[in-house]
């Protein structure tokens, strides 16, 4: 395996909004100078920030880039090298989260914009990263769905405020978002027998 010196998905400096001024109409939000049919995404219908400036700066740990962490959450690539994570026979794919929570009822369904990882990154990861040394998820999933998006909800004219969980199932506010991150269900997921921390048990 290659040593990669930062996951793929993390943001880098030099990366910044880009994009033309937003117009709030009564059918939604779309960028000035065109039409919102033309603009929105054509898998899900919504309009995305638009992101410019050099990927290759150096990585800010725990904020995901808009543009890689969208391919790779909606290819389920792993969140490290996009490559598709290998799976052995009955498993599912492996998501390495951070958590503060110590307890779960298994299976668990869970929400989350962080693409999978492959085994080998998810070890590497463990290795470099102090945040998940303190506290990590990791759990193995068959069945995922992308459920929303996480991003700026436009009313009255302006943004509401801080980023907002969209669901796509809530067709009245998904016009007016402006998608930052593609949010994933995780359904029925397990713990990884092999790095699932200890103190995560089953509750009764």
């Amino acid at each position: 395996m290659n040593s990669v010196q930062a996951p793929a998905v993390a943001l880098r400096e030099g990366r910044f909004p880009d994009h033309p001024t937003i117009v709030v109409t009564g059918t939604g939000v779309h960028y000035e100078g065109g039409h919102r049919d033309d603009q929105v995404d054509p898998d899900f219908q919504v309009l995305r920030e638009r992101w410019g400036g050099p990927g290759d700066g150096l990585p800010l740990y725990g904020e995901f880039d808009p543009d890689v962490q969208w391919e790779a959450a909606d290819r389920l690539l792993c969140a490290y090298c996009l490559n598709r994570p290998d799976r052995a026979p009955g498993e599912g794919l492996l998501w390495l989260l951070r958590t503060d929570v110590d307890q779960h009822r298994w299976p668990a369904d869970i929400e989350t914009t962080t693409p999978p990882i492959c085994d080998p990154h998810a070890r590497l990861a463990l290795k470099r990263c102090a945040t998940l040394r303190r506290g990590y998820l990791a759990v193995r999933v068959r069945e995922v769905e992308p459920v929303g998006v996480l991003g700026t909800v436009f009313t009255g004219g302006g943004p509401n405020g801080p980023d907002e969980l969209v669901r796509f199932t809530e067709t009245d506010r998904l016009p007016y978002v402006l998608a930052r991150y593609l949010v994933l269900e995780l359904r029925g997921a397990e713990p990884d027998p092999a790095l699932h921390p200890d103190l995560l048990v089953e509750t009764p």
